[in-house]
């Protein structure tokens, strides 16, 4: 017994010991660090000295006692402050010394980068983070891979905003670019989805945030662009102005299928010379017509009275036919304009080309278009509706973060300037609630109809898009969630 006390004893001896050490090692690190803290507080305090008694300051806080000694004596004396003429010889008298100039010079290019600096890492950290109720969404990889998620994290409806049950949703050959990089520099700005595919979609309205007019249970259609997201999640906050009411009558996934394609054929109407209804008796050729923008031009064409020649592989001739053209040109393997320009010569000259991104058009634009335009054609009567290359995709990291610093700046002001601070004005005009209207009125009225080529489950993403990118497609390949 009294060997295990003196065992006892001897062990707490040992602890009060390690922790006297333990008190005694925290005690010196405090100290440590609070001697190395005034050390270079007293650095600091000593720099700051030196910089205050330079010359070039010294000078500047003269100058500036002059002149509010002066202003103080105007006051009293019952003249303005800030006298035009005065303020001007100052400037004048300031920007003479070269010092002064190299000196201005650098604090306003501090100002501006620090600026933007700041501002970009306020509003990114600012940026509202993802919560609320949990669906299915095909999440893009950054290894391109597209992966099916049963619990992706959707953000309730706020201001200006609409809640979406998408029942469908379209995919093409621009979602295709989209995984392999078009639009990945602008996309962050704009939003921190993961979402990047599905550009055209339909649902129904489950929640409505303030100022919004849609109501729930609205049957819905709208577009999302490549730089603002996707549309392939089965809930989605969409501002409202970007989704418009789909045509009654018209199921889900055959809606989905047209305002993408509908919204670039209306744009390509817009850029061509003849407007939308100066077509009748114009011989047009719509190179691509298989895609569902080609189907959409080729039947907005051929009810304006326009003859529609369309190049596209044998096997959808019939297909063609029944939509409404009037020639039909075979295009060959190659994806030349040979083929397309001697068929010009044979038929006649066209007064419009358009051009769709299929899968059989050729990749360049024609080098002689004298070849397949009349010479009455006007210069905008080529129409290239396949997608240019995004400026900010090319820019270099310097370069890049300038932009970025423009573009958040921008969107500042425009907030400052009671504009919000949304990106509508980046859209496509026809992608917007007043062009998916008149798509809606197109189709009511008889003159469009939606062209849905297949059906495909989420799980089968990659047989959706391969096939919307192969020339098996004639329309619009759709994904609808079950």
């Amino acid at each position: 017994m009294d060997e295990f006390k003196l065992r006892a004893g001897e062990k707490l001896e040992a602890f009060q010991e390690a922790a006297k050490a333990a008190a005694n090692g925290g005690k010196n690190r405090v100290q440590d660090v609070a001697s190395q803290t005034t050390e270079l507080v007293r650095r600091i305090h000593e720099a700051f000295i030196e910089l205050w008694q330079n010359e070039l300051f010294v000078e500047s806080r003269e100058r500036v006692g002059v002149w509010t000694r002066d202003a103080v004596q105007r006051i009293k004396d019952g003249a303005p402050p800030l006298s035009p003429v005065l303020l001007y010889e100052e400037l004048v008298a300031l920007f003479k010394d070269r010092m002064w100039r190299r000196s201005v010079a650098l604090f306003a290019c501090g100002v501006v980068l620090g600026g933007s600096a700041g501002l970009l890492l306020g509003l990114r950290a600012s940026s509202r983070v993802s919560s609320g109720p949990h669906a299915r969404a095909l999440l893009a990889q950054p290894d391109r891979a597209v992966l099916l998620v049963d619990d992706a994290v959707t953000p309730g409806a706020g201001p200006g905003e609409v809640l979406v049950r998408v029942q469908a949703f379209s995919v093409c050959a621009r979602d295709r670019a989209v995984l392999r990089g078009r639009a990945a520099a602008l996309r962050p700005l704009i939003t921190r989805s993961q979402l990047s595919i599905g550009r055209g979609f339909a649902g129904v309205v489950l929640d409505a945030g303030p100022g919004v007019s849609l109501e729930l249970g609205d049957e819905v259609w709208g577009c999302v662009s490549e730089w603002s997201g996707g549309a392939a999640s089965e809930l989605l906050t969409i501002r409202s102005t970007r989704v418009s009411k789909r045509p009654r009558g018209l199921a889900a996934d055959t809606a989905a299928s047209l305002p993408w394609a509908g919204s670039l054929a209306l744009e390509a109407l817009d850029k061509a010379p003849y407007g939308l209804e100066g077509w009748k008796g114009k011989r047009v050729a719509i190179i691509g017509a298989t895609t569902g923008e080609g189907l959409a031009l080729l039947q907005l064409l051929s009810r304006k009275g326009a003859r529609a020649c369309t190049a596209a592989p044998q096997q959808h001739r019939t297909t063609l036919h029944d939509f409404g053209s009037a020639e039909f040109i075979e295009t060959d393997g190659s994806r030349s304009w040979a083929g397309i320009e001697a068929s010009a010569v044979r038929a006649g000259l066209w007064d419009a080309l358009f051009c769709c991104d299929a899968q059989h058009t050729p990749p360049a634009a024609p080098q002689h278009l004298a070849a397949l335009l009349k010479s009455t054609a006007p210069k905008r009567a080529f129409i290239d509706l396949r997608p240019s290359v995004l400026l900010t995709d090319r820019l270099p990291t310097p370069i890049w973060l300038l932009f970025c610093a423009s573009f958040y700046t921008y969107r500042v002001l425009r907030c400052f300037l009671g504009l919000g601070n949304r990106t509508d004005w980046l859209e496509r005009p026809r992608q917007l609630s007043p062009g998916l209207d008149q798509l809606a009125a197109l189709v009511d009225s008889g003159y469009l109809t939606p062209a849905l080529d297949k059906v495909y489950l989420p799980q089968d993403f990659e047989a959706a898009l391969a096939h919307a990118c192969s020339d098996e497609a004639i329309g619009t390949t759709v994904i609808r969630f079950p």
